[in-house]
């Protein structure tokens, strides 16, 4: 049985990094609200029953699923969405300039990509638009939305605050120990993304939780700040990896 604890109330859940659920996952993030659970993203497709299994395993009844949020529109992001919904009956939240994206598996997608690496799945609709600002009530837990463009135009971050900690689930726009995702997709904007990193560390969050990579349970605030000198450096070398 696997259970990985990462803090008060949240889980990893999934992840290829981790050999937690299949190739093509990225990694998705549990919040236990008591009663209601958010699911942050929903990986490549092909790890789903996994995902599920693990909910159970850790004693939790994936019926409970108030929502999945989708952090951006990339397929290792979304390519659960369907199977998810459908099986939990959850909603799917996104933010609004990426719905038609989502439901279409359009360009910014990358679905063309996922195809050449064997994964294949169904759009379904988003549920619940965000535009950065909302809060979700799940359970006795309120999740903050922040919207981030740079990576995709709609990308987002979901703020929790636990106890004497503020965790950030930052998805794609922001990595541990300073890491550079993959910067020059369709839909990338370095300008905006420079911003998002800006944003972000006026939230100064004590734990970071990202979309792909290892995860940060203190001194995130640190790895920001060396993300942020990372992307505004006058000269910089990128090796660009999907992520």
């Amino acid at each position: 049985m696997y259970c990985l604890k990462l803090a008060d109330r949240i889980y990893l859940i999934g992840g290829m990094a981790y050999g937690y659920s299949a190739q093509g996952d990225c990694n998705m993030y549990l919040i236990d609200g008591g009663g209601e659970l958010a699911l942050i993203d929903t990986g490549g497709g092909d790890g789903v029953s996994r995902v599920l299994s693990n909910i159970r395993n850790m004693g939790l009844d994936p019926s409970s699923l108030k929502v999945a949020i989708d952090t951006h529109c990339h397929y290792d992001h979304i390519g659960g969405n369907k199977e998810i919904k459908e099986l939990t009956g959850c909603e799917i939240a996104a933010h609004v300039a990426e719905k038609e994206e989502i439901e279409t598996l359009g360009e910014l997608s990358l679905y063309e990509m996922a195809g050449d690496r064997g994964l294949s799945f169904e759009p379904t609709n988003v549920d619940i638009l965000l535009d950065g600002g909302e809060r979700l009530s799940i359970g006795d837990l309120e999740l903050e939305i922040i919207h981030n463009p740079g990576h995709t135009p709609g990308g987002i971050s979901i703020k929790l605050k636990g106890g004497d900690a503020t965790n950030l689930f930052s998805g794609d726009i922001a990595s541990a120990q300073g890491n550079l995702n993959f910067i020059n997709g369709p839909g990338f904007d370095l300008p905006e993304w420079k911003l998002s990193i800006k944003k972000l560390l006026e939230l100064k969050p004590d734990r970071l939780f990202p979309g792909h990579g290892t995860f940060l349970l203190s001194g995130a605030v640190d790895d920001l700040i060396l993300l942020d000198q990372k992307m505004n450096a006058p000269w910089i070398n990128i090796v660009t990896s999907v992520g």
